[in-house]
């Protein structure tokens, strides 16, 4: 039997109504780390390696001021993320967050990933990288899992 300190995967749409049950949306959470891996690196002859698109994962460190208080969220496949760092007037607290599948976002292929933002107000059809306040924090990849850290 699993417990919260174990590897969850996301697959269904019950998996992430798990998640986002168990840790309340990430109601007043924030993120405390991110620590990125690409796969690729230069070995002892100066080759350098690409790795392919699953080395490509970002882990996040998230904690709230309830029960869990710390939990990791690992996304490889990563696709795209945009952080938002220090904005004027507006605190990196998270009141609700958005994740979902979606398909057919990716037009050289047809296959699905998941996004996880910072407001469950997210609007895919209004990604937009450019530095304007507020903007949002989201992360696009193949797959998901995550784990509470045992403090």
């Amino acid at each position: 039997m699993k417990t919260l300190g174990d590897w969850h995967k996301i697959k269904t749409q019950e998996d992430i109504a798990l998640l986002m049950d168990i840790y309340g949306n990430f109601h007043d959470s924030c993120i405390v780390s991110m620590n990125y891996h690409s796969g690729a690196f230069v070995d002892d002859d100066r080759t350098l390696y690409y790795g392919d698109e699953n080395n490509r994962r970002l882990s996040v460190i998230f904690q709230c001021q309830w029960k869990p208080k710390t939990i990791e969220l690992e996304f490889s496949g990563l696709r795209q993320m945009h952080i938002v760092g220090w904005q004027d007037n507006y605190t990196c607290d998270i009141s609700d967050a958005y994740l979902a599948f979606h398909n057919h976002l990716l037009t050289e292929r047809l296959e699905k990933v998941i996004i996880w933002a910072d407001t469950d107000w997210f609007d895919i059809e209004k990604i937009d990288n450019s530095i304007t306040e507020p903007s949002d924090t989201y992360i696009v990849a193949n797959e998901l899992r995550w784990r509470v850290i045992n403090e």
